[in-house]
């Protein structure tokens, strides 16, 4: 007859009084010994198995069967200590009752995305009607704080001055580069003097053509001094017969600002220098609109400098 140890009886448990799905497990595992007993150990690491990752799949707590495990009542699904308090597994998430709610809460209020775009489409309606505003105007007409004009004016800022550009400084720097193709063209028209006289514009291409003279064209002369007599005149050179009419300087510096203010209320080309040629394409059906290079020319500086000189005239007109 076999006799079972005190020390048995406390080390382990009758498979019976496990659950049954317990029970099968430790069964098909061959941890049950002859005496239809498992040591409590493994029940305890087989149970800690089970609430750590099955608890999901088990049922509600109400529905589960009450088991008998290291003789302390505990539903299923929950495992008894050695201290004989029952482990509770985690509770399942109702993953269907949250995915149903996901994305169909209405929303009471704008995003900030939408909040800015609107402070932008109100700042460009309002450079429309007064182009050359500054920063601080445009957020006292506005009644918005200066900090989200700030940012939401980036998308038309094209038509925004700086406070330091409302007036216009007392002298324009022409360019280096503009400074050095002046020098060239008057040593150039110096040189075709001593060739050619009194120096016409066909005596001087002539001379360019054939590379007896380094220089400028006739038409870049006409650029930077407003006409051949007048290039002429500034180096002391006698002119030979007037320029034909196409070589004459066919825009005023008011009229090519003129043209530069129609470009910048074009907000499809947000007033970008490399734009203007295109536009001037689209635009030039009668052959009325000056390149980018004779507005350069004939207005001086830069193109953020002809920009800035167009907007303050825009802004002296509403201004007024």
């Amino acid at each position: 007859m076999c006799t079972v140890s005190k020390r048995e009886v406390t080390t382990k448990v009758s498979v019976a009084d496990l659950p049954a799905a317990l029970a099968r497990v430790v069964s098909d595992l061959g941890l049950v010994d002859e005496n239809g007993r498992v040591n409590r150990e493994h029940v305890r690491t087989l149970g800690e198995f089970v609430v750590r990752f099955v608890p999901a799949s088990q049922p509600p707590a109400a529905e589960r069967p009450v088991s008998r495990v290291g003789d302390v009542d505990s539903p299923a699904g929950e495992v008894a200590t050695p201290t004989g308090r029952p482990r509770r597994g985690r509770p399942p998430r109702d993953t269907a009752s949250r995915a149903g709610t996901v994305g169909t809460r209405p929303r009471t209020r704008p995003t900030k995305a939408e909040v800015r775009g609107e402070l932008t489409r109100r700042i460009a309606e309002h450079l429309r009607q007064c182009p050359g505003s500054t920063l601080a105007e445009i957020a006292d007409a506005l009644g918005a704080p200066l900090t989200d004009v700030s940012v939401s004016a980036k998308p038309v800022d094209w038509l925004v001055l700086e406070e330091s550009d409302l007036v216009e400084p007392p002298m324009r720097t022409e360019s280096e580069a503009i400074a050095a193709t002046r020098e060239r063209a008057k040593a150039a028209l110096a040189a075709a003097s001593l060739l050619a006289g009194p120096l016409s514009h066909q005596a001087y291409t002539t001379l360019v053509r054939e590379g007896r003279v380094r220089g400028p064209s006739v038409a870049r002369i006409v650029q930077l001094f407003g006409s051949w007599t007048a290039a002429c005149a500034e180096v002391g050179v006698a002119s030979g017969e007037p320029l034909r009419k196409n070589y004459e300087r066919r825009w005023t510096r008011e009229e090519i600002l003129d043209h530069v203010e129609r470009f910048l209320a074009e907000p499809a080309h947000r007033g970008a220098s490399h734009q203007f040629d295109a536009w001037r394409a689209a635009v030039n059906g009668d052959g009325s609109v000056p390149s980018l290079g004779t507005v350069r020319n004939l207005v001086g500086g830069t193109w953020s400098e002809i920009r800035t000189t167009a907007l303050r005239r825009m802004r002296a007109r509403w201004a007024a």
